[in-house]
């Protein structure tokens, strides 16, 4: 399987995303850039008092870093039940507060 998709709809298919994350491993993935390059505009139009919900989180390090600063309310969804479990074993001990929850943003009403 290569990283990329055939087609754009692949990236609506958990069996894609399940996929994706067990061949990339442990490697985050980001889709926005690394949290140095987005602190500035992030704790420009929010407080880490707020609450944050990821959509989408995938195994990208943006909320772990959020979370070392001080944001503590914080909720991660995807689709992955696989990148749900790698991302909540990769964080219960150190960041306790911190939620993840395989889900379909999609399917929400």
């Amino acid at each position: 399987m290569d990283l990329l998709p055939r087609s754009s709809s692949e990236f609506q298919s958990v069996d894609y995303w399940d996929k994706f994350f067990k061949k990339r491993g442990g490697a985050a993935f980001e889709w926005y850039g690394e949290y140095g390059d987005l602190c500035e505009i992030l704790h420009k139009y929010s407080k880490s008092s707020n609450k944050v919900l990821m959509i989408g989180c995938g195994n990208s390090t943006l909320s772990e870093d959020l979370y070392d600063v001080g944001y503590h309310q914080l909720i991660n969804i995807d689709i992955s039940k696989v990148v749900i479990k790698n991302m909540t074993t990769r964080n219960t001990s150190t960041r306790p507060k911190m939620k993840f929850i395989e889900m379909d943003v999609q399917k929400v009403s």
